[in-house]
């Protein structure tokens, strides 16, 4: 890929920041993933390297994608700009390394494709609301009215015992977004990404015709 780097190639954060080395780490637990790339710490959009980004935007045939920063601090969530169209993703990619510049702060680009789909959230490895480390908390919004890159409408919660997956709490709605099977997905998913990073995390995620990718791998809290 030259320049270039699938989203699986490396999780130094050196090279591909700290969202980029969740990413690729979760993306090593066979878990699904919305396909994309990512532009090297190191890399700037120059004449060459835009066209690079372009023939892989072509050869992954992407509608509209996902850009976003990937810093190396851990306290430093990456930025987002959604959906992005062909003919937007140079300029986007320019703007957002020269907004890291002007920060002093060195990030990677991860571009990856737009999916939409019927469910999206947000599942946390332990609650981020009281602390428990025995407790997975899953967010659940319709994707249609909702964003876990910028939402507006309160979500859905259910609550998890960690060490085995019953439903400890979940909404007094008499009909919930996720089916129990949906439920259970999103646990072991959690469970796996969490062991192959070593610490605790959220990941964003959206079921797109009935299958579960993640969108996003976080350090909790960030």
């Amino acid at each position: 890929m030259g320049n270039l780097l699938m989203l699986d190639s490396s999780d130094d954060v050196k090279i591909v920041g700290k969202l980029g080395s969740y990413l690729a780490k979760t993306m090593r637990t066979e878990l699904k993933i919305a396909r994309g790339f990512v532009i090297p710490i190191d890399k700037h959009v120059g004449y060459g390297l835009s066209n690079e980004i372009l023939r892989e935007y072509d050869r992954l045939q992407l509608d509209k994608c996902v850009v976003r920063t990937s810093p190396i601090p851990d306290n430093l969530a990456g930025e987002v700009r959604v959906p992005v169209a062909r003919d937007e993703l140079i300029d986007t990619v320019i703007s957002l390394q020269a907004d890291a510049a002007k920060r002093w702060q060195p990030c990677a680009v991860i571009v990856q494709e737009y999916l939409d789909g019927e469910l999206m959230g947000t599942i946390y490895s332990q609650n981020p609301y009281t602390g428990a480390h025995d407790e997975v908390l899953i967010e659940t919004s319709l994707w249609a009215s909702n964003s876990v890159l910028g939402d507006d409408d309160e979500p859905e919660m259910i609550l998890l015992d960690k060490r085995d997956g019953t439903v400890s709490l979940e909404s007094d709605e008499e009909q919930t977004y996720l089916e129990a099977e949906q439920v259970q997905t999103l646990y072991r998913a959690i469970r796996k990404a969490e062991k192959a990073i070593g610490e605790p995390i959220s990941l964003d995620w959206g079921f797109v015709n009935g299958v579960l990718y993640i969108l996003r791998t976080r350090p909790l809290g960030a």
